[in-house]
């Protein structure tokens, strides 16, 4: 179905941008379409302004913005094009499932694998594949074979399949979670979507989107000055309650009258009020065991910013315990003496994973910072001993803060193989959690409200 009216290609515009992840409401959509009213609608450089002024927020939402302009409002020759490249693309995929779905039998029958896996597999290289499918073929013409044999025969599929998952980068996960992406169900916008979220981060701050792993040294001054901008949405959270204020904004009606009625009701002073600043009161336990230490350089940056802009915070490292490290980042050094005390100072850079035992401290001897108010971050890739000690510990404290909030380090397409992230995600809410990218979009919730 094409789109016809200069309407409906505004609003699948929108629909376009929402996709890609810009938050637009009906009302910008509304003044979008009323903007064109006032302006040359055969003005490309108009037409681009206006709805960039009605639609666009910040500047990541600006270059996504830039690219799906370019990708959408296209000739028609052009938008013939990139139709029928899209239908090749949407054809060799197809193909490449239908071959997919019939090397993965058993005896004939199609084994039921997973759609995240059957992706894995279309990626492996041909030897691979081969390897693979001489194994089904051996185990399914072999001597007393059954058919009862197909779970068994499933599951070392899975297991393989998880082998080379793990194997990918956090950049190839990423592709295969936008190959799996939900698209909208039409052609003339998904190839839109699809391909306007293939060019990538381009444009943008290549650093917002690095894997955390992957810093340079010479890259983390850059890092903790953009964590300490962002740490700032926290401190500057807008409350719905008021306070009074000096200032001549918004007249309090109430204390207005109860002030006046010594005048008989006559309104002769005004009381004024504004909105109140919420600051929360954080902790944040930051895991530095062994597995965590490849992210230390982006873990400290974020304890460091944190503690510059918000004044109610106590950090924590753990490992097979808890370790109190606030008193390191109020000696108002800065940042490479502070990392260097840590460094040297810590018992607990490097060691075994026991988030139990650290939750259990963290109740035990400093339960004076656990309060209704409290919000506790924990940054970790959630590989711990005793995981079900855990998860009662989490549900416990959940009852005593406002709330858990858990950045995983960890790509969210391999959540599923660690089934101890189900257990703690009933008590806390877990963000995905390895690039700059991630912190931006999880500082812009409202991390105050519970969900």
């Amino acid at each position: 179905m094409a789109l016809k009216s200069l309407t409906d290609n505004i609003v699948g515009f929108v629909q376009i941008l929402r996709q890609l992840g810009v938050r637009i409401s009906i009302a910008e959509t509304i003044d979008a379409v009323d903007s064109l009213t006032i302006i040359d609608t055969f003005d490309q450089d108009e037409f681009r302004a206006a709805l960039k002024s009605t639609l666009v927020k910040n500047a990541d939402d600006q270059v996504v913005f830039d690219r799906a302009f370019d990708l959408f409002f296209v000739p028609p020759e052009t938008k013939q094009e990139q139709r029928t490249a899209w239908d090749s693309k949407k054809q060799l995929e197809l193909e490449q499932s239908q071959q997919a779905q019939e090397e993965l039998v058993f005896q004939g029958r199609p084994l039921d694998i997973p759609d995240d896996l059957k992706d894995v597999y279309k990626r492996l290289p041909e030897q691979e594949k081969q390897r693979l499918q001489e194994f089904l073929e051996k185990t399914s013409t072999g001597h007393n074979v059954k058919e009862s044999f197909q779970p068994v025969v499933e599951n070392l599929l899975k297991s393989s399949l998880s082998f080379w998952q793990r194997q990918l980068s956090p950049e190839d996960l990423a592709q295969l979670a936008a190959a799996r992406r939900q698209l909208l169900g039409h052609n003339e916008l998904d190839h839109v979507v699809e391909s306007a979220a293939g060019l990538g981060g381009a444009g943008r701050n290549p650093l917002l989107h690095k894997n955390m792993q992957d810093i340079a040294e010479h890259e983390i001054p850059q890092v903790t000055a953009l964590i300490k901008r962002l740490a700032h949405r926290l401190t500057t959270r807008i409350s719905r309650r008021f306070r009074l204020t000096g200032r001549r904004k918004l007249i309090d009606i109430r204390q207005s009258i109860r002030r006046n009625m010594r005048y008989g009701g006559t309104m002769i002073g005004l009381k004024y009020k504004t909105k109140k600043i919420h600051k929360p009161n954080i902790i944040v336990i930051c895991d530095v065991s062994a597995s965590m230490t490849k992210y230390i350089r982006f873990t400290l940056p974020l304890l460091f910013g944190l503690s510059n802009v918000v004044k109610n915070i106590e950090s924590f490292f753990f490992a097979d315990d808890l370790e109190y490290v606030t008193i390191h980042f109020r000696r108002n050094n800065d940042f490479t003496q502070v990392t260097e005390d840590l460094l040297t100072c810590s018992s607990q850079m490097g060691q075994g994973t026991n988030l139990f035992i650290a939750l259990t401290s963290l109740q035990e001897q400093y339960k004076r910072f656990i309060s209704s108010s409290t919000l506790l971050f924990i940054i970790s890739d959630a590989n711990t001993l005793a995981p079900l000690e855990t998860a009662n510990q989490l549900a416990s404290i959940s009852k005593k803060v406002k709330r858990i909030l858990w950045l995983n380090t960890l790509p969210k397409e391999r959540w599923n193989q660690n089934s101890a992230i189900s257990l703690f995600t009933k008590y806390c809410t877990m963000f995905e959690c390895y690039s700059l990218a991630h912190l931006t979009k999880i500082l812009s919730f409202n991390l105050t409200r519970q969900t």
